[in-house]
């Protein structure tokens, strides 16, 4: 009787000193479990086609700007409410090119994490990233408007400071208007896997050239000294090779800057006249000239480059029949000069492994397109970016037609997101430029060492 009142004793002081400590790891591992992203609420968007009458609203959350597919939608983020005076957009309409689903019929998994998250292996833990660091006398600098010629200069610049053992400057085609269109390549052109960065394929956007400028500039300041993810530059530049395509739409954004005279042809510029006379008459703008050109999309012939790429071009993107400031898609797909140097870059045999698209505005993500090919690839990336972001929001794009719908819809599909920098309408002032610099500085390094995950 006394061995079972020992026994007994023993037991019970055994089993006290474990439910402590079984509940902390209990505990311990629910805290080490990562939140899970949240989808996007459901609710329809209004296209900005449909111009009620704006009222004041909170700031950030005025009524679109832009066209539904990848063109923009309002921002998520709420704020003081403030009247409202009429913005650049005031007397536009612009043709419905598409619809935009919020989280509808995307599955129970939208918002969980992708395949291959947390493969990626940092060499130096505790390494700050290069984005903790400045570039002392940069020659990239921020003004209102980022024009074609500044562009030309900076590059001209950033090759006789840095060299070009570390960068290749390439020439991919030239605009209607006879500008180049320029591929700068950062890291090791024969490097296993390739990226492209492509932005201002949308005229009014010139914003993200800028952006991209200071990026190739980041890239090349802290090429040997810097880290991104607890790994060297150098080794993440040596296995990706990083193509940036600052200004796909270079005429456009030139009519956008400084108006018509920036065009060179005769012939364009009366394309450009005509097509102002036809949105007048369908009641498609009420603006002055100069303002309408101010809001210019398209290319210097009128045709909206992202509706133009062959991806349900015939039945899902914009049938307006005219050339147009924007929303009109051409009379074939791929039909212009500046579609068409994409396509050729994309198709030159390179191991592509990703595509980053950045448009204005919005602060969101369009990552999926009906038929997609990436799906998975696609979603996680965009879950990444979005955390890197400060939490831009992801949404379904629906339409056609577009570059990012293309590249996830073509033989030999490659992932793709387009990220819709900035809350202002566009061309958005140089206002907005500290906070998207702040958001999206490492976004080229994060999609180089998203593609090392697989």
């Amino acid at each position: 009787m006394k061995k079972k009142k020992i026994f007994a004793v023993g037991l019970s002081l055994i089993l006290s000193t474990m439910v402590p400590w079984y509940t902390s790891l209990a505990e311990t591992g629910d805290q080490a479990a990562p939140p899970a992203l949240e989808a996007p609420p459901s609710e329809e968007v209004l296209p900005e086609e449909v111009m009620p009458p704006q009222e004041a609203l909170p700031e950030g959350e005025a009524l679109p700007q832009e066209t539904p597919t990848e063109g923009t939608v309002p921002p998520q983020e709420s704020g003081p409410a403030a009247p409202q005076e009429a913005g650049p957009a005031a007397g536009m309409e612009e043709f419905q090119g598409g619809t935009i689903s919020r989280g509808q019929n995307l599955g129970e998994d939208y918002s969980q994490v992708g395949p291959g998250m947390g493969i990626s292996t940092p060499q130096q833990p505790g390494q700050p990233d290069f984005t903790s660091h400045t570039v002392e006398n940069p020659i990239v600098k921020a003004v209102e408007k980022y024009s074609y010629e500044q562009m030309e200069a900076d590059i001209q610049s950033l090759e006789k400071r840095y060299g070009t053992a570390h960068m290749q400057v390439n020439t991919i085609g030239n605009s209607a208007d006879g500008r180049k269109i320029y591929d700068i390549v950062i890291g090791n052109p024969n490097a296993g896997k390739h990226i492209l960065i492509q932005g201002a394929i949308h005229a009014r956007e010139y914003m993200n050239p800028l952006l991209m400028m200071k990026q190739i500039e980041d890239g090349l300041a802290f090429y040997d000294t810097g880290y991104y993810n607890g790994r060297r530059l150098s080794d993440l530049l040596n296995q990706v090779a990083v193509h940036f395509v600052p200004m796909a739409n270079p005429d456009g954004v030139a009519l956008s800057q400084f108006g018509l005279d920036a065009i060179h042809s005769a012939q364009l510029k009366e394309t450009i006249q005509n097509a102002y006379a036809s949105d007048m008459a369908a009641g498609r703008t009420t603006l002055e000239f100069a303002r309408y050109l101010e809001r210019w999309k398209a290319n210097a012939r009128g045709v909206d480059l992202n509706h133009n790429f062959d991806a349900r071009w015939m039945n899902g993107s914009s049938v307006w029949l005219l050339p147009s400031f924007s929303g009109y898609k051409g009379m074939t797909p791929v039909s212009e000069p500046e579609s068409q140097a994409l396509v050729n870059l994309m198709n030159n045999g390179r191991p592509w492994a990703a595509v980053l698209n950045y448009h204005s505005m919005g602060r969101v993500i369009y990552w999926d397109i009906e038929g997609n090919k990436e799906t998975a690839k696609s979603q996680h990336l965009a879950q990444l970016m979005s955390s890197a972001t400060g939490g831009y929001q992801m949404l379904y794009s629906g339409g056609g037609g577009g570059f990012k719908d293309w590249v996830q819809l073509k033989d030999g599909a490659v992932p793709s997101i387009t990220v819709e920098t900035g809350k202002a309408e566009c061309p958005m002032p140089i206002s907005e430029f500290d906070s998207i610099w702040a958001e999206n500085r490492a976004g080229w390094a994060l999609v180089a060492d998203f593609v090392l995950m697989y």
